[in-house]
């Protein structure tokens, strides 16, 4: 049985209005009072970028099984010492990469182990979003590389490039990566913000030195390779997509329709030359299938649900949960390397 016990949040007006609509125990203003709380197994660290380590580290620490947000932290060497205090800990760690959750997601990796589409050559995907295409959004943490590492690197890249890894297994090079920042300037908030909510402001700027979008190309240790894209400034777009091409077929994939993807495979005895794609969507012999409504009513919330159901199950069952913060660590690594490759011209 799993109960809501505390939800803590500097913003007292968020956390009372979560705490009633959710029946949630008790409201604390910080994530130390949770490190404290003997009534607390499990944690969901959704804090900035910036504050991920210390919060998570003290929480092994105490003994609770984590869930963090991604990217795991601003820095590769964050993200190392993370990873190592939960296997200190031995806690169940998790890193918040939700998308695989995705009927269609889990579908398509099954799909790759069983050879549908031969041996996977090369993956094209990107995550374009448009919660920053306003210039009238606020200068907070994501728009100061200090604290949040990077922009639509970390924030949105990081989701593709974990699909990617879990589709293809891990990165071995990028060879080639540039990043841009569009609008320089954003409104310095009068007061807390959340999410990305437009509010009143000081009348002054702030510099905004993360990047708005970038892309990529890189190649797999299996020998595939693959070009990442990604935006926070897409006016229309809201999540990732992709194509994978193999030596036998290809498939497409767009969340904008999770519960379904394309595929094109070679007939019994024949290559996949003219075939075309044909659509499959989620039924109950996808993973998830039968958990949700599927395929019409699955949607992005909906994998936060699949996640929750994952990691509470391997906490249950005293399991390592996966993605973990292994996983974390290496997509950290690949965007240190695109961030420094940017750098360098």
């Amino acid at each position: 049985r799993v109960e809501l016990s505390v939800i803590a949040d500097a913003d007292e007006a968020l956390t009372r209005d979560a705490q009633e609509r959710w029946k949630i125990g008790r409201a604390v203003p910080s994530w130390r009072d949770v490190v404290e709380a003997d009534d607390v197994d499990i944690a969901v660290v959704g804090l900035p970028n910036q504050d991920h380590r210390a919060a998570v580290e003290a929480l092994v620490a105490a003994g609770k099984h984590v869930l963090c947000e991604k990217p795991l932290a601003p820095t590769v060497e964050a993200a190392r010492s993370m990873l190592d205090a939960a296997r200190r800990a031995g806690v169940v760690h998790g890193i918040g990469f939700n998308l695989r959750r995705a009927p269609a997601i889990a579908a398509i990796r099954q799909m790759l182990v069983d050879g549908a589409i031969g041996a996977p050559r090369h993956l094209s995907g990107h995550f374009f979003t448009d919660y920053a295409v306003s210039t009238a959004v606020p200068f907070t943490w994501r728009y100061q590389r200090s604290l949040a590492g990077s922009g639509a690197l970390g924030d949105v890249g990081s989701h593709i490039l974990d699909l990617a890894r879990y589709l293809l297994g891990d990165i071995a090079a990028v060879t080639g990566a540039t990043l841009a920042t569009f609008i320089h300037e954003r409104p310095v908030p009068a007061a807390h913000v959340t999410g990305h909510n437009i509010g009143p402001t000081t009348g002054q700027t702030g510099k905004v030195d993360t990047d708005d979008s970038g892309a990529f190309t890189c190649r797999f240790a299996s020998g595939a390779i693959g070009d990442i894209r990604f935006s926070r400034v897409a006016p229309g777009h809201r999540g990732p997509a992709f194509d994978l091409i193999g030596s036998e077929g290809a498939i497409s994939f767009d969340m904008r329709r999770p519960g379904e993807f394309g595929i094109c495979s070679a007939p019994p005895g024949r290559d996949a030359v003219g075939s075309g794609f044909r659509r499959l969507a989620a039924d109950p012999r996808f993973p998830y299938g039968s958990d949700l409504v599927a395929p019409i009513g699955f949607d992005y919330v909906d994998t936060y649900v699949a996640q929750a159901y994952e990691f509470l199950s391997a906490v249950a069952q005293q399991r390592q949960y996966e993605p973990g913060f292994e996983d974390g660590f290496a997509i950290a690594e690949v965007c240190e390397t695109v961030q420094r490759l940017a750098d360098s011209g």
